[in-house]
């Protein structure tokens, strides 16, 4: 009869219906213990998340942490012109996407991620990517 580990309790509280049902009888066959056991251990580390008091929360500290090659990343430049007529910006049937798609006029790419946007002639214009949240704003 062995100890189930925290973060497979964690992970089973965070289950509902049938999943949850599933993961404790693979747990207690794994671990040898009866639903009963393995419930009232699920029990105790819910108690201990709504403290506030979870061990795993604590020992999990990312604030001397860094990201690799974050350094070698190259910062996001203006966003380039291109032919609007290569893209197919159809994608949404609805009424407000297609009075959106009457405004669009040029299509630009977005510096950080290279994703084609469309744009009206309003300038300057803040375009933020859908893709990668970038924002920036264009003036030509």
């Amino acid at each position: 009869m062995g100890t189930i580990p925290e973060h497979e309790l964690v992970a089973l509280s965070a289950m509902t219906g049938f999943d949850q049902t599933l993961e404790i009888e693979r747990l207690c066959q794994i671990y040898g213990l009866d639903e009963t056991t393995l419930r009232a251990a699920m029990a105790s580390i819910v108690r201990n998340e709504t403290n506030g008091t979870t061990p795993v929360d604590q020992t999990w500290d990312t604030s001397h942490k860094a990201i690799p090659g974050l350094e070698d990343a190259r910062a996001p430049t203006a966003p380039t012109l291109v032919d609007k007529r290569q893209f197919r910006f159809e994608y949404d049937p609805t009424k407000e996407a297609s009075q959106r798609r009457e405004q669009v006029n040029q299509a630009i790419l977005c510096s950080a991620c290279g994703v084609a946007l469309g744009i009206p002639d309003i300038r300057p214009i803040k375009v933020t990517c859908p893709s990668c949240l970038f924002e920036s704003t264009y003036t030509h």
